[in-house]
């Protein structure tokens, strides 16, 4: 330890009180009502290597522990005080920016004409061009239709503005006054943690306040890997997926549009480390939910789940990215959490959502202190139109829609809110209504939507609207648990599946499924309703994930999905993955019909592509770039855990199938 106990609890509420500082300043200065109101953008301070020391726990986005900084901080490198760079780009900064809305720009923090830290700060725009208002859409196959792409470059040089980034960032988007006011807010933030940080050297000393950056990470990698070591030692796995689209014929055969997309967690645990290997997740897929993390082991969107266990285990624990240093993850190159450059990635929040669910599944395996999962989803509408009075086109944002959370060890869930999304605040009725030309007719908790349990998970919520004028768009992102819903743990049963409806109660009700994008006309009404959080029990029992996935898992099982995996990112040209990945599913899919997905089915199928089915028909191994840290000693990959699950005791077994 470098530093005295006081001055390092002394400096870590200052370099505390810099972050919220920075991210009171954005919330206050800032034009859109996706920041101003809904709090969606975030600040940080990071070592010179590109370590975060210290994030925001009470305003802004909770995403900041793992952000992967060094790639955009080299960049721009050398620096001058007052330069500040921009990008949206997750291909050139390295799975920082992980969807081109969310603008990131970073200040080096000069003392004694050295630099000692890096500001950092994103705002998600409203609107940053593409193909449609927004610029999220599901269905977006190329990066390019989800709007403009600006590599690292300097916002400003030596405290001057660079007018023409900031007319180019005007000039692609449908609400420029609200970009250019964000990106004001922006500055004014960075440009308070330089103040800020300067007082503090001045009072304490260059010295003191590099030596409290290093202790502080080093404080919360000691406590992270302790938190570890309360784990039962072993590997636990976890499936879940992401939701296809399905649709019924007038005969009632069901076809299949787009497959699930699958993630596959293995969580290994012992000797303070954990490691996350997602071998048999999906190759990259067409639509727009690639998750860019640019191979980082404790990417932001990776380590979510495990950095909320922590801190509920440990409220005092220091927040920075010494809470992923512990952790290692195998993350398949050309997979979905590691695509190739170019893949969309606007609704990439459906996969990271996923990803804290398995996390959690894992977790409820290892732990006698289980926890149910939530909605599993944070559903952004976004409402454009055209001003009638100043024939200006508007885009703003509706509510954020989360679901209720999950039932916690000793508690209910939460209605309403998940910890997924909880840091995001929910727009004023009365804000939205003057705004755009909308009525909210309801907007309350949908009752009886939290699954049963002991401790029964939390309400899901209701939102009707209806639009007063012609012509206005929702754009509707991230909604999922329509199908495959939050399932119950050690006893506990599933959360209701949320619903999208056009028009209900009258003849023209229409389901709308995930909504995507649609066109509204003077009366019409959307009316979404989220699910609840999985229910906690308290007996045995291992997970109840409902009929809709318990269906799926017999009809397709999991042995035979992780061998079509492998297949095509182990045998087909990275460039094609994508592609050939959903054909072979589709082919596989008519060949099963009404009945089982067999090893026949799989194999005809494989080789009718020129894919080597001998190749895949058994256990791949795995790449482990930290054996001795990721599996306890005497225990091999393959074997079963020994554990006491929730409610029982012997063998873990696998959760949804070997991944």
């Amino acid at each position: 330890m470098r530093s005295s106990p006081v001055v390092l609890e002394i400096l870590a509420h200052r370099f505390a009180a810099v972050v919220e500082e920075m991210a009171e300043n954005i919330r206050r200065t800032s034009f859109s009502i996706f920041v101003k109101q809904t709090a969606d953008f975030g600040t940080c301070l990071v070592t010179p290597d590109g370590e975060v020391f210290a994030a925001p726990r009470r305003i802004s986005g909770n995403l900041m522990i793992g952000v992967p900084a060094k790639a955009v901080i080299e960049s721009l490198a050398p620096y001058a005080p007052g330069d500040i760079g921009l990008s949206n780009d997750p291909d050139a900064t390295g799975g920082l920016v992980t969807h081109l809305p969310d603008l990131w720009a970073w200040q080096p923090l000069f003392i004694d004409g050295e630099i000692i830290a890096y500001a950092l700060s994103f705002v998600h725009s409203s609107d940053i061009g593409g193909s449609v208002p927004s610029s999220i859409d599901w269905g977006h196959t190329d990066m390019h239709q989800e709007g403009l792409l600006i590599p690292p470059v300097r916002m400003l040089t030596a405290g001057e503005r660079n007018q023409a980034v900031f007319d180019l960032v005007a000039r692609n988007s449908r609400v420029p006054s609200q970009n250019l006011g964000d990106l004001e807010a922006q500055v004014a933030g960075l440009r308070t943690a330089q103040r800020r940080l300067s007082e503090i050297a001045e009072s304490y000393g260059k010295s003191a306040v590099e030596d409290a950056i290093a202790d502080l990470i080093d404080t919360a990698s000691f406590k992270a890997s302790a938190l570890l070591d309360t784990l039962t030692p072993g590997s636990y796995e976890f499936v879940d997926y992401v939701e296809g689209i399905e649709r019924l014929e007038a005969d009632g055969s069901r076809v299949t549009e787009v497959p699930p997309t699958r993630l596959a967690l293995r969580l290994t645990v012992g000797e303070g480390r954990a490691h996350l290997d997602f071998d048999g997740t999906s190759p990259q897929v067409l639509e727009a939910i690639n998750l860019h993390t640019g191979g980082e082991p404790g990417h932001y969107m990776l380590a979510f789940a495990l950095v909320n266990w922590f801190y509920s285990q440990d409220q005092q624990i220091p927040y920075n990215s010494g809470l992923v240093r512990p952790l290692t993850a195998n993350l398949p190159a050309g997979s979905i959490l590691n695509p190739r450059p170019g893949a969309p990635c606007g609704v990439r929040a459906a996969v990271f959502f996923r990803i804290m669910d398995c996390v959690v599944g894992c977790l409820a395996q290892a732990s006698d202190r289980a926890m149910a999962p939530g909605a599993g989803l944070v559903a952004i509408a976004s409402i454009a139109h055209v001003d009638l009075a100043s024939g200006e086109r508007k885009v703003s944002v509706g509510q954020p829609l989360t679901g209720g959370s999950g039932g916690r060890p000793g508690q209910p869930g939460i209605s309403g809110t998940s910890y997924m999304g909880g840091w995001l605040r929910n727009v004023p009725n009365e804000v939205l209504e003057s705004d755009v030309p909308v009525l909210v007719e309801e907007y309350k908790y949908r009752r009886g939507s939290g699954g049963s349990g002991s401790q029964p998970g939390g309400d899901g919520l209701v939102v009707q609207i209806r639009s007063l004028e012609d012509d206005v768009t929702f754009v509707v992102r991230g909604l999922e648990r329509l199908f495959y819903q939050p399932f119950g743990v050690a006893g506990g049963g599933p959360g209701a599946p949320g619903i999208a409806t056009l028009n209900p109660g009258t003849p023209g009700e229409r389901n709308l499924g995930r909504v995507g994008s649609i066109t509204l006309k003077a009366g019409d009404v959307l009316r979404v309703e989220t699910p609840g959080g999985g229910g906690l029990g308290s007996g045995a029992g291992g997970f109840d994930f409902g009929e809709a996935r318990e269906s799926y898992d017999r009809r397709f099982p999991q042995p035979l999905q992780n061998q079509l995996v492998h297949a095509v990112l182990g045998q087909v040209p990275s460039a094609r993955q994508a592609a050939v990945y959903r054909a072979l599913y589709l082919r596989i899919d008519r060949a099963a019909g009404d009945g089982v997905v067999t090893q026949a089915v799989l194999d005809e199928a494989l080789e009718a592509a020129g894919l080597d089915a001998a190749r895949v028909s058994g256990e791949m191994p795995v790449a482990d770039p930290a054996p001795d840290k990721a599996h306890p000693p005497g225990e091999t990959r393959g074997e079963a855990a020994k554990v006491e699950a929730p409610g029982r005791t012997g063998t873990a077994p696998s959760i949804g199938g070997t991944a």
